[in-house]
């Protein structure tokens, strides 16, 4: 009985480890995203929010789900006219749990955003695979 048990052990554990390694393969590639104004590369850098001003820059943090490969990420901002604004890609290789793919305002030649409703569409290897939505809104600076 105890030599069955001993023979059985490692195909058990095999067929967990097999387990583990297809439900990570399995699983989509991006977890969450969000919105978030702010002038920088990390999350941390940034304010988590559905609404921006017309001269911030316009971000969206990518959380992603472990992976086995590197992942080729970009997003697609419309305005609400319909005009898009694409995102260069980013490589997040395995260990790349979260990105930020952005547009920085003073990159647009500080022409303002428009006003209104906003889309961002996430990327992921030439593939749509989360949207978001968000509004911008007339920035009112006193001097």
């Amino acid at each position: 009985m105890q030599q069955t048990t001993l023979k059985i052990l490692p195909i058990l554990v095999l067929v967990g480890l097999a387990s583990l390694f297809l439900a990570a393969c399995g699983a989509p590639p991006v977890d969450s995203v969000y919105t978030a104004a702010g002038d920088g590369t990390k999350p941390a850098d940034l304010t988590k929010t559905s609404v921006f001003k017309a001269d911030d820059d316009l971000n969206i943090v990518v959380k992603l789900n472990a992976h086995n490969h590197e992942l080729a990420i970009h997003a697609v901002f419309t305005a609400p006219s319909g005009e898009t604004y694409i995102t260069d890609d980013l490589e997040a290789g395995e260990t790349v749990g979260e990105i930020v793919l952005g547009l920085d305002w003073e990159a647009q030649g500080g022409t303002l955003w428009a006003e209104g409703e906003w889309s961002v569409a996430v990327f992921v290897d030439e593939d749509e695979k989360e949207t978001a939505t968000f509004r911008v809104e007339t920035s009112t600076t006193s001097g």
